[in-house]
C-alpha cells in the first residue's frame, strides 16, 4: 500500500502548499502561536496595510543561522518574503531565497505559525499578521554564500551567525533556530 496521501486528505507539509495559515491551527505537528497586543490606532492602521510573511531558518553544518539584509537600510533577519492573499507561503519563501540569496532550498518542516493580532484599547479597530516559519536546507548541500548565484536582485548582505546579529529584526520564530 502506498505511503503517500493525495487530494484533500493530505495535511499541509513543509513542501506546501500553504495558502491560508489559519488552516494549520489544528495540526498537531505544527506549533500555532497567537498573541494579541493592545496598541494605538495608528499602529493598527500600519499593520493592516502589511502582508503576511513566510520565513525560513537555514542552519549550516556548524549550527550557524543564515541572516540577510535585503537593502542597505534593512536590519539583519532570517530570510522572509511577503505573501499576498491566496499565495502559497512555501512557494513565496523558496522563490525569495533562490532569487535573492542563490540557494535552491528544500523546506524541511513547518517550525511554527505566529498569528499576531493588534487591537485598539476600545476594540473598535483590529489588525492581524501571520508568519509561517519553515526550516530549510540547500538542495545542493552547499552552504557557501560566495558560490551562490541569485536569480534576481540579490540581497545587500548575507551571513552565517551563531547568535542574533547586532541590530537584528527578530522575526517571530527566529529563536527556534538559535541555541
Amino acid at each position: 500500500m502506498p505511503s503517500h496521501h493525495t487530494g484533500d486528505e493530505s495535511p499541509p507539509t513543509a513542501a506546501g502548499p500553504v495558502i491560508d495559515y489559519e488552516s494549520l491551527r489544528n495540526h498537531d505537528d505544527v506549533p500555532f502561536h497567537e498573541r494579541t497586543n493592545v496598541v494605538d490606532e495608528e499602529l493598527v492602521e500600519q499593520v493592516t496595510a502589511l502582508a503576511d510573511l513566510a520565513g525560513a531558518g537555514i542552519t549550516n553544518p556548524d549550527g550557524d543561522l543564515l541572516f540577510r539584509r535585503l537593502t542597505d537600510t534593512c536590519a539583519w533577519k532570517i530570510p522572509v518574503a511577503t505573501v499576498a492573499p491566496e499565495e502559497d507561503f512555501a512557494a513565496a519563501i523558496t522563490t525569495h531565497i533562490r532569487e535573492t540569496i542563490g540557494f535552491t532550498v528544500t523546506l524541511d518542516a513547518i517550525e511554527g505559525v505566529w498569528d499576531i493580532r493588534l487591537r485598539t484599547e476600545d476594540g473598535t479597530k483590529t489588525a492581524s499578521r501571520g508568519f509561517v516559519i519553515f526550516s530549510a536546507s540547500p538542495v545542493s548541500g552547499s552552504y557557501d554564500l560566495e558560490a551562490a548565484t541569485p536569480e534576481g536582485d540579490p540581497v545587500e548582505d548575507a551571513g552565517w551567525f551563531d547568535d542574533l546579529p547586532a541590530e537584528a529584526d527578530e522575526i517571530p520564530g527566529t529563536e527556534r533556530f538559535l541555541d
